[in-house]
């Protein structure tokens, strides 16, 4: 029966209880009866001292002879009558040779020496108390000793049943013995279900094992209570898919095609020793734009400086790589040895450069404007110092060529912010304090940041939107992205144009919409215009600056959970669109999904 985790659990539960209830009783039962038998002697302790005083008063003791005499029998009797009915016993007067006088009952003559208590009260003066087991039940004895003066004359020992306190006790037994009895019934009835629901629970995991083992890999646990048992299904359906992938990866690597992984955006072509295709995945033919045969040599296959590469790579056994130009795309072919039993000796791996060939270029662009926008104002600075320092400048002059100086150095200090911004947000160094921003108050402090650049062009600022409009976002980085956007706008607005900042609520964003009537963006530039040092042609490539304002505006509000986008309207102008979410709640689902 022990093989069974449903009886063994429902016993375990069974015995549980019994060890409750047998701990109940080991802490009800006998402290209840040591309390009542306790009560039972304090009462009698209690009125020690009035049964001595009332008993003694009709004795008197001849220290001569050493006899008690009773001065009045018939208040002795009397006395002694009363007190053992006021405490519910027998009372008896005894000398101090413990020779009874008085006895309150009508029964048998006690044996002395089964209660020494009397001795002891007796010699020592003081009240004893105690229980005796007699032959009629057990008694709660108490002695209590008689002065005469200073001289302890006689004792009276007052005898309680306490059959009363082990019929309670016994009453209390019995409820016990029921109250065992009833709840190790329920403890089988409930511990049994409960047993049985657990091994069902255990029974759905053997049987999904035993469907695994016969080669049913999809078989899965259903979901349970969340409990141990159910972290153990779980468990067991991580593990069935963790196999299942296990074997679907053996068989991925038994298969050739599977070998290349197909669906990688890399192209993989597997080359023979003989220089021979013998396995292409579709994306080789996609980025070549041409098929990829098998049995075709590499020379048909493949460009003549990729078959190149090959053919050097087999000389000295070891990886190489080039980067080509093919139509209008830049790849990279790398070659590698491999090792194994496969048709394939070495493979070649095409990839995708074209937006790091792109970015090269456009650092190299970089870096050519850079010393380009520094020459200008390095040079204005220079030819200014010069002439101050001849000296023969009139103070209207040195104040014009100040001025003209400190243009210049605002112009380098901008340049030299936005690169570093730029090196900031790619090292991932920006912190982030989010909080609601009140969209209003930010839009208007910016626009006021440029009305005097504004003026001096004759552009007007205006601001659009309702009070109450927040977004959760970092002030500090949003008022940043702003800035950007306001002055590209105003540096390619014409005179009397205008440029207009205006905010709005959406369901879940909060937008902010920067528009202008400046000579807008070409199309083919419209995909371009957040590249990091992209510079537009024509009329936008007409202003200084490095090209990196709109990137960092970009990486800003993609850090804050945000996108932005930009559009030039067929009337003319520019328009750039900032999404923000509005709580912080929609900003993390934002950055989990």
């Amino acid at each position: 029966m022990f093989r069974s985790v449903k009886n063994w659990l429902t016993l375990l539960i069974v015995a549980l209880v019994a060890l409750a209830m047998l701990v109940a009783w080991v802490y009800v039962v006998p402290p209840l009866q040591g309390r009542l038998t306790d009560q039972k002697l304090a009462d009698v302790r209690l009125n020690a001292r009035l049964i001595s005083e009332t008993v003694s008063q009709w004795l008197k003791y001849d220290s001569s002879s050493g006899q008690l005499i009773v001065t009045d029998q018939n208040s002795l009797d009397l006395t002694v009558s009363s007190i053992a009915a006021r405490l519910g016993g027998r009372v008896i007067v005894y000398t101090r040779n413990l020779v009874p006088r008085k006895d309150s009952g009508s029964q048998d003559p006690l044996d002395v020496a089964d209660y020494p208590m009397l001795e002891k009260a007796v010699k020592q003066g003081k009240v004893t108390q105690g229980t005796v087991n007699t032959a009629n039940g057990r008694v709660a004895a108490t002695a209590v000793p008689l002065y005469l003066g200073r001289t302890v004359v006689a004792a009276v020992l007052v005898i309680s049943s306490l059959e009363d306190v082990d019929n309670a006790v016994n009453a209390m037994q019995r409820q016990l013995l029921f109250a065992t009895v009833l709840a190790l019934a329920i403890s089988l009835v409930l511990g049994y279900m409960a047993s049985y629901f657990i091994a069902r629970r255990l029974k759905r995991i053997e049987r999904s094992a035993e469907l695994i083992a016969g080669g049913d890999l999809s078989a899965k646990v259903p979901e349970t209570v969340e409990d141990e048992i159910g972290q153990l299904a779980d468990t067991f359906n991580v593990m069935a898919d963790r196999l299942r992938s296990a074997f679907a990866q053996v068989e991925y690597e038994r298969d050739r095609v599977e070998v290349l992984l197909n669906d990688l955006s890399e192209g993989v072509i597997g080359v023979s020793a003989e220089g021979k295709v013998t396995i292409a995945n579709p994306a080789a033919a996609i980025l070549l734009d041409a098929p990829m045969p098998v049995g075709a040599t590499i020379e048909e296959a493949l460009p003549a400086d990729v078959a190149q590469l090959w053919r050097d790579s087999q000389e000295d056994a070891d990886f190489d790589m080039i980067v080509f130009a093919h139509d209008d795309v830049t790849l990279e072919a790398t070659t590698y040895p491999v090792a194994g039993d496969a048709d394939f000796t070495s493979i070649v791996v095409l990839r995708d450069v074209t937006a790091q060939a792109r970015l090269e270029r456009a650092r190299r662009d970089l870096i050519a404007n850079a010393s380009h926008e520094f020459k200008t104002p390095l040079f204005s600075l220079a030819g200014s110092l010069e002439l101050i320092d001849e000296g023969e400048l009139s103070p209207e002059e040195q104040s014009e060529f100040l001025q003209i100086m400190r243009q210049q150095v605002d112009r380098l200090r901008t340049m030299a912010v936005s690169m570093l911004d730029l090196s900031r947000v790619e090292a991932g160094s920006f912190e982030l304090n989010p909080e609601d921003v009140d969209l209003v108050a930010i839009g208007r402090s910016v626009l006021d940041e440029f009305q005097a650049q504004a003026q001096s062009k004759q552009v007007a600022l205006s601001f659009e939107g309702e009070d109450g409009q927040t977004a959760w976002c970092d002030e500090q980085r949003l008022v940043q992205v702003l800035r950007a956007l306001i002055d590209n706008a105003i540096k390619y607005s014409p005179s009397g144009s205008s440029v207009r900042l205006s905010s709005l609520l959406e369901e879940k964003e909060a937008v902010l919409v920067v528009d202008d009537d400046g000579p807008g963006i070409l199309s083919k530039e419209l995909p371009h215009v957040f590249e990091r040092f992209h510079r537009g042609r024509e009329e936008r490539g007409t202003t200084t600056g490095a090209g990196l304002g709109l990137s960092i505006a970009r990486e800003l509000t993609e850090m804050m959970s945000g996108s932005i986008t930009a559009e030039s309207p067929p009337a003319g102008g520019a328009c750039f669109t900032v999404r923000l979410p509005r709580t912080a709640g929609e900003r993390r689902r934002r950055a989990s999904s």
